[in-house]
């Protein structure tokens, strides 16, 4: 049922290590990319780096026959200067998905761009690339 409502996230990180910070989800559960029977704890989510020219996936889904689906959002950071906040809302029983990309910090020192999902059924894949300029 709900495992229909997922997102998976690509974080990509150019010139600088990325942190993730103040994951918050609710409804839903983040799971490792073999399967969504193993969840992920949020406090596992946190602290995640993301090296220079790496990048790191997060997914996230409703609950197995569960009527819902995924709400959340998570920080990116570099060192201790936020560069923007991702958040999501992929419902259950629900025509339309939200997702938005939040830059946080100077344009000058940072291009970040986000790019896929879908706004009806699942968000799917979504792509995050943050380059310290």
């Amino acid at each position: 049922m709900a495992y229909e409502q997922w997102i998976a996230i690509k974080i990509v990180s150019e010139n600088m290590t990325l942190t993730v910070r103040n994951t918050k989800l609710d409804p839903g559960k983040f799971h490792t990319a073999a399967s969504k029977d193993e969840e992920i704890k949020p406090s596992q989510i946190n602290g995640t780096t993301i090296k220079s020219g790496k990048n790191v996936w997060i997914f996230s889904s409703g609950r197995k026959d569960s009527p819902t689906g995924t709400k959340g959002s998570i920080d990116l950071y570099h060192g201790d200067v936020r560069v923007g906040i991702f958040d999501w809302n992929c419902p259950w029983g629900s025509k339309r998905n939200s997702f938005n990309w939040w830059p946080d910090a100077s344009k000058e020192i940072y291009y970040t761009s986000m790019t896929g999902g879908r706004r009806s059924g699942a968000i799917g894949e979504v792509t995050i690339i943050a380059i310290k300029q």
